[in-house]
Parts: C-alpha cells; structure tokens; sequence
C-alpha cells in the first residue's frame, strides 16, 4: 500500500511539474504562438512560452524575442534576438527587429554594431536602417555612404528612402533658419521675426502688443508730456515687450529647430520599423 501512495505521488509531481515534464520542441505550437503575436495576446503568448517546457533552440529565442518586442519590453527582446545565430531561419529577422529594438530605445551603438555583422541576404535593408541610424546619429557621411545603396525599386524600402533623402537635405544642404536674422526682423517690425520661424499668431500678437503700447505712449506724451506717470508706463511697458519680442524671436529659431528634429527622428524611427513589419509579417 505504502508502495502504491508513492508511486501516485511521484507521478502527480511529475504531471504538475512544467519542469519535470518531457521537453518538446516549440516547433508543435508556432502556428498557436504566430497567432497570439499576430493578434497582440502578448501577454498570453509570453505566458504560453514560459509556462511551457520547451527545448531550447533559436526558434523559441526568435518567438520569445518577438513577443517581448510586440510588448514593448525592447531590452528583454534585444537579448532574445541576439541569441538567435545566423544558421538560424529566424536570422535575418532577428537581427533586423533586433536593430529596431534597440533604436526604438535608443541604442544607437547597438543597433549599428548588427548590421555592421550582418552579412544575409538583406543587403538593401541593412543599409537603409544605417542610413536612418546616421541621420539619428548626426552622422553626414555616413548617412551619404549608407544611401549610396539606395535602389528606390523595393515597395517596402521607397517610400522611406525618399524620406530619408529628404530629411538630410533639410538638415545639410537646405539654408537653415537664423536666430540673428529673426531678432533682426523683430527688431524692425515687431513680431516679423516669429512669423519668419512660422509662429503667425505669436508674430501678430506681438506686433499688436508693442504697437497699442507705443500708441499709447505716444499720446501720454503728446498730451501729457515725457515726465507724465503715463507716459513713464506706458513707454516703459512697451520697451519691455519690444525687447522681449527680439529675445523671443531668437530665442524662437533654437526651439523651431529643436521641435522639427524631435519630429524628424520620430519619423526615421517609425519608417525603420516600417519595412522590417512589412518583411518579416
């Protein structure tokens, strides 16, 4: 009896045990883990293959990898696609969503050091994203060297590769907007400076401001004389708003500058996401 109760035991472990059950390959299950993915149940397929007692193989790091990147858990995904190796089927798009993992947070170095060792099949691709990253670097020349690859006849690189191209030449060969010359335009007409950084509200605003302000004080003088409290207030307020709407105007270039980068790399990031999506569904 005794015999009996152990062996029933033992058997009951074994059946509860993820980790004393016979491993098998995920191959049995990737149609299942592709749809989870596929219908962004990330949560489920990440319990689904760490619930599971699978055999290790660079099949379950590409699933794993991909999970995690669909989750946003873009460190944890960066690991998982590097140890996917290139004798893998799963290479080429490890390596490449394993690049956009590591730009997304923002890994420069690491995603370009991957296709610096790429050497697949994906020739085009892999320069396009060095392309992006040199431009998400600052790195002219190697933007103008990456973008010597550029075909412009793949449906999923184009689009991107026009934008890319047009990016850089707002960036170094378009005359950028100065800070000297809008303080200069303010300082000639009130709120002119704003309106050439593209701010026409600010720009009218100001103009407004100074010219009701000089307006007034122009009367206070004219009818109240220069030591007037008036005309002391009045002239001083407007001094302070037409000084305030040089400094402002030159002050509006750097954050005109700032904000069309912000938006330039958001762009570059989303586009070298794009193909990779496209490529590898």
């Amino acid at each position: 009896m005794r015999s009996l109760r152990k062996t029933a035991l033992v058997c009951l472990l074994v059946l509860s045990c993820p980790l004393l059950k016979a491993q098998r390959h995920i191959a049995q299950d990737m149609a299942f883990i592709d749809y989870l993915i596929g219908n962004n149940f990330t949560t489920d397929a990440l319990s689904w293959l760490d619930g599971n007692a699978y055999q290790p193989s660079d099949t379950l790091a590409y699933f794993r990898g991909l999970s995690l990147y669909t989750a946003g858990k873009l460190e944890l995904a960066s690991k998982e696609f590097s140890k996917v190796p290139d004798s893998s089927a799963f290479y080429d798009r490890s390596v490449f969503y394993g690049v956009v993992a590591d730009t997304n947070r923002g890994s420069y170095s690491g995603a370009l050091s991957r296709m610096d060792a790429y050497q697949g099949k994906y020739q085009e691709l892999k320069y396009y994203q060095k392309a992006g990253l040199a431009l998400l670097m600052d790195e002219r020349e190697a933007f103008e060297s990456a973008s010597s690859a550029f075909t412009y006849s793949d449906y999923s690189l184009t689009e991107g590769e026009r934008l890319f191209d047009k990016i850089f030449a707002e960036r170094y060969l378009e005359k950028q907007k100065s800070p000297w010359l809008a303080a200069g335009l303010s300082a000639v007409v009130p709120g002119l400076g704003k309106i050439y950084v593209g701010r026409k509200d600010e720009g009218i605003a100001a103009l407004m401001t100074v010219g009701v302000l000089a307006g007034f004080t122009a009367e206070a003088w004219i009818k109240k004389g220069p030591t007037d409290w008036r005309t002391i207030v009045f002239g001083t307020l407007g001094s302070l708003f037409y000084i305030g709407n040089i400094y402002g105007s030159y002050m509006s270039v750097g954050i005109y500058n700032d904000t069309l980068k912000n938006a330039q790399n958001t762009a570059i990031v989303f586009n070298l996401h794009l193909p990779v999506r496209t490529l590898f569904k």
